[in-house]
């Protein structure tokens, strides 16, 4: 054998007494480990208790056949391979048992070569499966490496729901605090999938002002409005064979979610200006900071987009919860900002590392990139001391005068960015001739003079 019998326990599930004796001495002898079991509730029972390298059913038992037995098995995941024992001449039965999933079948009288060889092509089969199992484990904990850390139970269990649907194709909905590390999640799931080769286009819903959200989306044909001087494809289009992350999704307006409905139930869109549908393929996921149930009891969110967008939810924890993970992420921001910005902090203060722990950290993981980040340029010794880190934080608090006031201050922030990029791109596209880049991001010339003095753009 090319394993090793004793590492591998079988379950023999049949009611006659005589061929779990002679099916028990063949084991035996080949020093397998095995349980019996003399109905199929009893062999259910087995299965929740122990691990098995495979099991052999009786097709014929008292109240539960073995093939609802085998049905049960598949439906519930269980990855050892399933040998039936039929009885002469049942062919037909047989065949629905392999149907079934069932990985091969022997009949009685049971012939003692033809068992050896099955068992042991099926034990092969097991020890490969989890060998590719293993690899499959390495190369994920590969692709994930550096990018998420997830120590506590919490942030684990996340990343393992974005594993098992990154194994799909459906809608994923990600929930959790602003700052919590929703996008990364989003970005596993894509990266892991069959469409990682493909584009992963990202679009924050609540930064982009919603007169320029439906061209950005959609996008649209030249002469669609003023300034429109070529075609324009949007980012559902560029997301073509890919995903696309709607970060924010409860933030869009009740115009946008219904055309955002159309997209997911017909697979198309129409750019604006335009007559011609055309079809996309992208995987949606999204993601909000919202409880999506209390904004349909509102009457601000749709519940037929809810569950379009919802059929497969991860909930990502806020950092307080995540309390393993802190002197993690701690060290991560500290050696990414040392090479960014050429500095040598070899490490956090243990007493600021105490300090994080106890934090509420209402900005969450994006609060602790910013806060190491700031931390480190002030830094004039080699590690960052826990009064350099509340100092930065009482400043923040000072500024903010309460927690709802530094988030919306984080919000406005995070919109300024996002119009400022997109002004930008207007007017690159327009070669800076206002009047152009204004019809294009649906603004006056008055407003997009304003916008530019604001952000610095004033050629």
């Amino acid at each position: 054998m090319p394993f090793s019998a004793k590492e591998h326990r079988i379950l023999i599930a049949d009611d006659d007494a005589s061929i779990r004796f002679f099916l028990g001495e063949l084991l035996g002898k080949e020093g397998f480990e095995f349980d019996f079991a003399g109905t199929g509730a009893d062999a259910l029972e087995r299965l929740k208790k122990n691990t098995y390298s495979l099991v052999i059913l009786d097709e014929k038992m008292p109240n539960m056949s073995g093939i609802e037995v085998l049905r049960h098995i598949k439906s519930e995941g269980y990855p050892m391979p399933v040998i039936m024992i039929t009885a002469y001449g049942s062919k037909e039965l047989a065949m629905r048992a392999i149907r079934d999933g069932a990985y091969d079948f022997f009949t009685k009288p049971v012939d003692i070569g033809i068992v050896r060889t099955v068992i042991s092509r099926a034990i092969e089969k097991y020890e490969l499966q989890k060998e590719l199992e293993a690899l499959k484990t390495q190369n994920i904990e590969n692709i994930l490496k550096d990018e998420i850390i997830a120590e506590s139970g919490e942030m684990r269990q996340a990343v393992e729901l974005a594993i098992k649907v990154a194994a799909t194709d459906v809608t994923a909905l990600i929930t959790g605090e602003s700052g919590s590390g929703k996008e990364l999640i989003a970005q596993a799931i894509h990266k892991l999938s069959d469409r990682k080769d493909n584009p992963f286009v990202s679009v924050n819903c609540a930064a982009i002002p919603e007169t320029l959200l439906e061209s950005e989306l959609f996008g649209y044909e030249k002469g669609a409005f003023t300034g429109a001087s070529k075609q324009h494809a949007g980012k559902f289009e560029r997301a073509s064979k890919g995903s696309i992350f709607l970060d924010e999704i409860g933030d869009l307006s009740p115009g946008l979610q219904a055309k955002l409905l159309r997209v997911l139930q017909n697979k198309e869109i129409e750019r604006l200006g335009g007559t011609r549908t055309i079809k996309v393929d992208m995987r949606l996921i999204s993601a909000t900071n919202k409880n999506l149930d209390s904004a349909i009891r509102e009457g601000s969110f749709r519940e037929d987009l809810l569950y379009r967008v919802k059929v497969f939810e991860i909930k990502v924890p806020p950092l307080r919860e995540r309390i393993k993970d802190i002197p993690l992420l701690a060290d991560y921001f500290v050696r990414k900002y040392n090479r960014t910005m050429g500095r040598n902090v070899k490490g956090i203060a243990a007493s600021a590392i105490k300090f994080f722990i106890s934090y509420s950290w209402p900005g969450n993981v994006r609060e602790m990139e910013n806060l190491i980040q700031r931390a480190i340029i002030l830094e004039d010794t080699d590690t960052v001391r826990e009064e350099t880190v509340k100092g930065l934080i009482s400043n923040n608090t000072t500024r903010a005068g309460n927690g709802s006031a530094g988030v919306k201050e984080r919000v406005e922030a995070i919109k300024s960015e996002e119009e400022k990029k997109l002004i930008i791109e207007a007017l690159a596209e327009a070669r800076w001739k206002r009047m152009e880049a204004a019809a294009r991001l649906g603004i006056s010339r008055k407003s997009l003079f304003n916008k530019m003095k604001k952000y610095g753009l004033m050629k």
